[in-house]
């Protein structure tokens, strides 16, 4: 199974999208702790945790985790993952190229619109990731509607919710080279129709 990569640094913003390595465990440990991240990511760490888990991330063909640095620093956290291989792969018809991504912002990059410009780099970037990728899916907790505003500004459209072992989440996904085209709405998760799959 071809491995998940990241051949290049994107420029969003004046801020750096990279893969990232145990090195930022303090910055995303410090990410993580906000409440407005805690809450929905649960994954309030120690350093030496999040070192751990970036190094496992990395050797891991199926993860791809990346930072959002600004001088340097990780201001923004996103996991790509295989589907197919991740639990939503057990709760939703899939594809086997498809991929999916956890997004999360530090209060030093949000409240500019910088998500959906994040989240749309990302979806650039997919079929970089993953050679023959054909959709890039979300599933954001279904109360948290600024992530359903970031990811329909960024082209995604939602497909319906899903119970998750953790949460409900709102299930979300856009075609690379096809996001952003007219068309699109913002939509909430009592506007997907439940049940639904990608």
């Amino acid at each position: 199974m071809t491995a998940l990569r990241w051949t290049r640094d994107v420029p969003v913003d004046g801020l750096v999208l990279r893969q990232a390595t145990p090195a930022d465990a303090e910055d995303l440990a410090a990410l993580m702790a906000e409440p407005d991240v805690e809450q929905w990511w649960h994954q309030a760490w120690e350093k030496d945790r999040w070192a751990e888990y970036i190094a496992g991330l990395v050797r891991d063909p199926n993860s791809l985790p990346l930072t959002l640095a600004d001088d340097g620093r990780a201001v923004g956290y996103v996991e790509v993952y295989r589907v197919a291989t991740d639990i939503l792969g057990q709760h939703v018809a899939h594809r086997p190229a498809d991929l999916g991504m956890h997004l999360a912002l530090g209060e030093l990059a949000r409240g500019r619109g910088l998500g959906a410009r994040l989240i749309h780099s990302v979806l650039d970037a997919a079929t970089g990731i993953l050679d023959g990728c054909g959709r890039l899916v979300a599933e954001p907790d279904a109360r948290n509607t600024r992530s359903h505003r970031a990811f329909v500004a960024a082209g995604f459209t939602a497909a319906g919710t899903v119970q998750l072992p953790d949460k409900t989440a709102l299930l979300v996904a856009a075609e690379p080279g096809l996001a952003g085209r007219a068309g699109q709405e913002a939509v909430s998760a009592h506007d997907a129709n439940e049940g639904a799959l990608l």
